[in-house]
């Protein structure tokens, strides 16, 4: 199971329309067999974050990126998840390959920013 954690910075003017779509795309998101696990709102930056277990939504995400200034990705490694009402833990550090390891290219029109993030590699640790 792969978990991302979106942030958004939505166009302040934008924020409740966004809010309101999102209401729907996380119906959505779970018809197409992932699960919104959380999302919410810091009014103050205008910030959107969300936590989903992962499948890719796609069919509205001209209208969804239309709202937003920028985004990042994060990808989570499953430690535990709830099952059945319960938690079960599940193996780590997982083995084979992690989440986000195959690079995600930006929506059509969107350009990667100069901003990154680097992590220290397993040789180096």
């Amino acid at each position: 199971m792969i978990t991302e954690l979106r942030r958004y910075r939505i166009k302040p003017d934008r924020l409740a329309s966004w809010v309101a779509f999102f209401h729907e795309a996380a119906r959505r998101n779970e018809a197409g067999g992932s699960q919104v696990e959380f999302a919410g709102v810091d009014p103050d930056t205008s910030t959107f974050v969300w936590l989903r277990t992962y499948t890719d939504w796609t069919e509205r995400e001209e209208f969804a990126m239309d709202h937003v200034i920028e985004y990042d990705v994060t990808f989570l490694e499953t430690a535990i998840h709830r099952e059945g009402g319960g938690l079960v833990d599940v193996p780590w550090p997982r083995q084979g390959e992690r989440p986000g390891s195959r690079g995600d290219s930006p929506p059509d029109g969107w350009i990667a920013s100069m901003r990154q993030a680097w992590v220290r590699g397993e040789s180096d640790a």
